[in-house]
């Protein structure tokens, strides 16, 4: 055993961990959030049990006004973005027309068997003051959502928020 216990810190002591980030998994409502922290980015997967939109959004508070919202869709194979800032409930503008940019890279998307998945990239902070500022280990509201429908403008069928912190590891 005492060489067991030996080879192990010979391996885990010759093995370079540092800057690696592991993958943190939130979940709601059959909504799965799953991001990494890849330099100065999250690489993130949203999925729903959905043939409608899907989104994604943060705040400081347990709040839908004040979110930086980012929402999916996939329509004949093709994905779709927007990037959002709630102004007031029933309310979220274009960071386009608001002053900012659409700072979402798409990176893929499907939908099959009534379910949405979609892999993206978001800046930790984009400098759009649209966007929410992503900083390891600070709490913040996660909002998972989804539609039936395609169209962004329609309703969320379920929205849920959660506590949230960035987590580099």
């Amino acid at each position: 055993m005492k060489v067991f216990s030996q080879l192990l810190l010979l391996i885990f002591g010759l093995c370079p961990f540092t800057g690696l980030h592991g993958q943190q998994t939130a979940k709601a409502s059959g909504i799965t959030f799953t991001y990494n922290v890849v330099g100065d980015d999250l690489k993130c997967t949203l999925e729903a049990p959905t043939q409608g939109w899907i989104g994604v959004g943060f705040n400081h508070k347990n709040s839908i006004v004040g979110s930086d919202l980012l929402l999916f869709n996939v329509i004949d194979g093709k994905t779709i973005s927007t990037d959002l800032f709630v102004r007031a409930i029933g309310n979220p503008v274009k960071d386009s027309a608001n002053g900012g940019t659409n700072s979402i890279t798409l990176l893929d998307g499907v939908e099959k068997n009534s379910n949405t998945k979609v892999t993206f990239s978001i800046p930790m902070n984009s400098k759009d003051s649209n966007d929410f500022v992503h900083e390891l280990g600070k709490e913040a509201w996660l909002i998972l959502a989804y539609s039936v429908d395609d169209d962004f403008g329609h309703h969320s069928r379920v929205r849920k928020h959660i506590p949230f912190i960035v987590n580099g590891n």
